[in-house]
Parts: C-alpha cells; structure tokens; sequence
C-alpha cells in the first residue's frame, strides 16, 4: 500500500497499482514505494561518522609527516573532506525526505567532485614522477661534465717549476667525477641530456611544471566539474517536476555522467598502470592505491548496471544510492586510515634498532643501501636533494685530490698534503674536515662551483634544493660578492643530510 505522501506523488485516484504503473520504470516504482527505515540509515550515518571524520582530522594534524607529505596530502584532505560530507548526507536525504534538486546539485556534484579529484593525484603523480626522472637524468649528465668536460675549466699554468700547462682533469685522473654508481632507478625514461636534441631541458622543465601544476587543474578537474554543472542545468529544467519530489535515490539521469567518468577512468587507467609497474616504476604505495581505486570504480560501475536493470533483485535496488560509496570507503582506507595508522604505529613504538641521522649518512657509502636511497628520493619527488649532497661530497674530494696530487707532483712527499678525504658524516662534524679545505679559494674551482650553484641553489635552478631562507641568502650574497669558500655549500649539505634522513629513512623497509 501506497504512503499518502507516494500518493500524491504519482496521482493516487482508487486505480490499482498496475494500472498506476503500467508505464513507469520498475526502479521509478521502487522508489515510490520504498519508504526508508531509519534504524537502517541512522546506522549507516554513524558508521560513516566514525568511519571517515576521526581519520580525517588524524591525517589532517599529521599532514607534514614523512610518510604522507610527498602524496599530495592537501588534495587527499580536499578529498576526504568532500567524501565525508557526502556519505554524511545521504542517510539524512532519503530519512528526512530531502528533495531531488538538492541530491542532484549537491550530493551528485560532490561524488563526481570526489572521483575526479582522487583520478587528478594519479595523472599529477605521473607527470611528477617523470619530472623526477628527468631531474635525475638531466643532474646526474651535468654532475659529470662538472669535472670531466675540460672545455667548461680553466687551465693551470706551470707555478713553482713545472714546465707545462696541466688540465684540472690532468690533476685528478680520469676516474674523479660526479655520478650515482649503479641507480636502481629504471632506464627506460632517457631523454637526450648531452644534445638536448628532444628539447630544451628548461623548456621541458617549465612544460612539466606548467602540466602539474595548471594544466592537470584545469583540464582534468575543472573542464569535467563545469561540465556537470552544465549537464544539472539541463537536466533540472527538462525534469523540473521531478526534481521537487523526496529522493530515496538519484534520479536515472543524473547517474549518466558518473558512468562516463568511470568509463573514462577504466579506458585511461592502462596507460597509467603501464606507467605505474613497468615505465616509471612507481612508488609501491601509491601504486596500490591507484590499482584499489580504478578496480573499486570499476566493481562499482558494473555493480550499479546490474542493479539498475534489476539483475540483483529490488533490495539491492533500493539502497543503490550507496553503491559508490564503496569507492569513497575504499580510497579514503588506503590514502588515509591505513597512513594514519601507520603514523600512529610510529609515535608509540620504541625502536632500539632505528639508525641515527649521522649512521643514515654514514651508510650511504654503501651501493645497496645507496640505491634504496635513490628509488625512494625519486618515487617522493625529492632526488635534487640526494643529488646536490652527492655532488658537494665529490666536489671536496676532487678538491683534496687535487692539492694531494698537486703536491706529489712538485715534491716527492705528500706528508704535507693533507690528503685526508672528506667523508659524508664530515658535514655534521667540522672539526674532522680535511684543513685542505680551509685553504684559500682558488678560482680554478670556480665554474664546478657555478654550475653546483646554477643547478641546485638558484632561485631558478633547475633541481633546486630544499634549504632554509637564511641559508640561500648566504650562498647567494657569496656567490654575488665572488666571497667564494671551499666549504661555502657546507651548511646547505648539512640542512639536505637531515632532510633525507627525516623524509626517506622513515619509508626504507628493507633490512638494515
């Protein structure tokens, strides 16, 4: 029997219900007569409750932790937010019978917000990660023609004796210079660095830079989000009457542009995965949840046709409306509960066999560990740093090198060369760096000097590093009154060591 709010509804006149709705779509006719219960939805109200607002806020205070920061975590946050007011409003809607127009403009937008927004991370991420390779690529061929390539250096005229001209190469030998032996790090993305003969590297640069930053916005979040907005209005005028009734659930038309975004997201998703597992190779966790996220789509989207075309009987039809928020569930497990938990886990437990920073840097030395170090920097976006702290490393040594070699040359004894090398650990102690390099600077170190500082420090440096302002204001103020140190790039070493210990040591699983 019909509700007399379902009577006036349909025009209710004595007519039996066949003849009322003989010509209405069985889920329009479930709609009619389904009346929610509210023991059932107030359950499913406090489960989203508990469920997304308690992790939400967890995230949200821990949003500059290690293990969360390189996932784009103020995205994750718009998000979640958007998700939780979502699934908050929907057992309010069909209890409290809350019109149409509402569900579609708020409710509908929101979802399809939600979906875009979370598929967004992963076109960024790609883009980021290629970036990340490129950085990698482009610095380390640059690393090496800071020493190897003689026509960039002066040359060293005969002092004190020696009858000819000797290249800084000459000095050095042919084995000194700038590299990350043995990277883990897949080959497949090779740009051509030496010619720039496929593009301009700052050209490419700035083009990924405006893809990640712009384009990836514009295109992929607010093109769609505008097109919804357009297709509500269409809709809202072409079914005005429908929109003032109470819905239980969507209407059949709003739900159109939601299979259309999933469609695309399934048809797109290949490219992404190949990029994922095989191209970029990228990190493990944001992999997972990319593969979680297009596989719950697609269940969903699969799940809601049969529903719809009644395949699965009228229950499953009645409560259809919360068939999606199985993505929400599933995004909002894998992006932030489990990361929370994961942070949690960290602040409680006591680990006696955790390196210190000093044994961080210590173990880089190390090619197994080194290239641990390696994957993770470029995975979480952050590979300049690990390279400028290689690059101010070799450069010292080459620099002791030369003065040890110096002096072999213009006496028989080196006991007065100092030739102690420079370790890594000797940035967090000052007082075991060679005094070679408290020698007074010679200009035939400059231009290793300019390049370290072009690429790394400068306001548009290509890789520029993460380092305090203070600390890019004494460097620039040398490098702008030519005040030029051996140990002018010590302090930003130092700042980078303690970055990389505290960003990518936290996410290092292997044995140790």
């Amino acid at each position: 029997m019909l509700s007399p709010r379902n009577t006036r509804q349909i025009g209710y006149d004595g007519k039996s219900n066949i003849e009322i709705t003989a010509n209405i779509p069985k889920m329009a006719i479930v709609d009619m007569f389904f009346t929610p219960e509210a023991k059932i939805e107030y359950s499913f109200f406090f489960f989203f409750l508990l469920y997304f607002v308690p992790p939400l806020i967890y995230y949200i205070l821990h949003r500059e932790h290690a293990l969360i920061k390189y996932r784009q975590p103020k995205m994750v946050i718009i998000s979640g937010i958007i998700c939780s007011f979502h699934a908050l409003s929907l057992p309010i809607i069909r209890l409290y019978g809350i019109i149409c127009l509402y569900n579609t403009w708020i409710c509908n937008s929101l979802i399809f917000t939600y979906v875009i927004i979370t598929f967004s991370r992963y076109v960024k991420t790609c883009f980021m990660q290629q970036l990340s390779i490129f950085k990698l690529k482009f610095s380390e061929s640059k690393n090496k023609k800071i020493i190897r390539n003689e026509s960039k250096y002066m040359t060293l005229r005969s002092k004190e004796g020696i009858g000819k001209e000797s290249s800084l190469n000459d000095l050095l030998g042919s084995e000194q210079s700038f590299s990350l032996k043995n990277s883990s790090i897949n080959n497949d993305f090779e740009p051509t660095l030496d010619s720039c003969s496929i593009i301009d590297p700052i050209v490419y640069l700035k083009r990924l830079d405006s893809i990640i930053n712009k384009k990836i916005t514009i295109f992929v979040v607010f093109v769609p989000v505008f097109s919804v907005f357009v297709y509500n209005v269409v809709i809202t005028v072409l079914f005005w009457n429908s929109m003032k009734i109470s819905c239980v659930n969507e209407i059949k038309y709003v739900s159109y542009p939601k299979l259309a975004l999933n469609i695309t997201i399934f048809i797109s998703s290949f490219y992404l995965l190949y990029q994922a597992y095989r191209k970029q190779k990228w990190d493990r966790e944001i992999k997972i949840e990319f593969t979680f996220f297009v596989l719950t789509s697609l269940i969903c989207t699969i799940f809601m046709q049969l529903t719809i075309f009644d395949v699965l009987g009228e229950t499953l039809m009645q409560y259809r409306v919360y068939i999606f928020e199985l993505v929400s569930a599933t995004v909002h497990l894998i992006c932030i509960i489990i990361p929370s938990i994961k942070i949690y886990r960290e602040k409680v437990r006591e680990d006696d066999d955790k390196l210190t920073e000093e044994e961080f840097i210590d173990r880089l030395r190390d090619t197994t560990f080194k290239n641990q170090v390696t994957e993770i920097a470029t995975n979480t976006f952050c590979i300049e740093n690990l390279l400028f702290f290689d690059a101010h490393c070799d450069l010292m040594n080459v620099i002791i090198s030369y003065y040890s070699k110096k002096s072999t040359l213009y006496s028989r004894s080196s006991s007065t060369a100092g030739s102690n090398g420079f370790i890594s650990t000797d940035i967090l102690h000052k007082n075991t760096i060679s005094p070679i390099l408290y020698r007074p600077f010679e200009p035939i170190f400059k231009p290793q000097y300019e390049e370290i500082y072009n690429l790394y420090i400068k306001r548009d440096g290509f890789a520029r590093i993460n380092l305090k302002s203070s600390t890019f204001e004494i460097i620039e103020d040398q490098v702008e009154t030519d005040n030029y140190t051996y140990l002018m790039f010590n302090q930003a070493a130092e700042e980078v060591g303690e970055l990389l210990y505290s960003n990518i040591y936290p996410k290092m699983t292997f044995p140790l």
